[in-house]
């Protein structure tokens, strides 16, 4: 009988081990996925080009150690889009020393990655001191999550500003109206994020559901997307198809 209950004590305490095993190994998943984002960084650069072509084939073969450097220096969520030679990238931080982090990436591995690129890209002339890829600003971020973001498709979308409209894009963009980003989540658009510059308009989103072209009928039912949506056109450059432009995207880390 003694035996027994010893056996039964053993047993216990392995089920009970294993059990905080568990939770702690389900606290560290929760604890990556709700990492808090910290900063947005959309920024700009050209690529020449003679090397377009391979700078696209170069990033779908990134050396692993970069992806790891960048990982570490608490980048996610990294995108690179493409358009008439300028690049557009869009990245969020989920750390506390972003300067530090920042200067972190250059390592040996990147450094080399960099004499790669750097011959293929020319800084815009209106970068701030100190700046390869020229920051921009933002205008506007719904940043609810619907679903995680290397589960949504990804979309960059370009637009030229009228000149001498710009303060009136910004000052729309920055008082979007709260029941207008419901309804924006409501049709699984999510983490959108519109920055400005040299009189353009670049936005990167993500779209969580199954059918875009459906869930832009739906929002455009919406009586007051539909007056943000021409008080926004009024603002912008008209092209071929419209007012926004896609871009390619040529490069993603999650």
């Amino acid at each position: 009988m003694l035996q027994n209950l010893k056996i039964l004590q053993m047993i216990f305490i392995f089920l009970f081990m294993g059990c905080i095993t568990l939770i702690a190994q389900d606290n560290s998943i929760i604890k990556m996925e709700i990492e808090k984002v910290t900063k947005r960084v959309g920024s700009l650069i050209k690529v020449k080009p003679e090397y377009e072509e391979r700078y696209i084939i170069l990033h779908k073969h990134t050396f692993p150690g970069v992806l790891e450097r960048i990982r570490k220096s608490n980048i996610r969520n990294y995108s690179i889009f493409l358009l008439d030679g300028i690049l557009f990238s869009h990245f969020e931080y989920v750390g506390k020393d972003f300067d530090a982090d920042m200067k972190a990436i250059a390592d040996p591995t990147t450094k080399d990655w960099w004499k790669l690129t750097d011959p293929m890209q020319e800084p815009l002339p209106t970068r701030k001191e100190g700046e390869w890829w020229a920051e921009m600003e933002q205008f506007l971020c719904l940043e609810k999550i619907v679903k995680p973001s290397p589960e949504a498709q990804r979309i960059g979308l370009v637009a030229e500003v009228i000149p001498g409209r710009e303060e009136n894009t910004k000052l729309l963009l920055m008082n979007f109206p709260p029941e207008l980003e419901e309804a924006t989540y409501k049709e699984n658009f999510q983490n959108c994020n519109l920055y400005y510059k040299d009189g353009k308009v670049y936005y990167y989103y993500e779209y969580a559901g199954n059918d875009l072209g459906q869930s832009f009928a739906e929002l455009g039912k919406n009586e007051k997307f539909k007056v943000f949506q021409s008080e926004m056109n009024n603002f912008l450059v008209p092209k071929a198809n419209g007012y926004w432009e896609v871009m390619q995207e040529v490069f993603h880390t999650d």
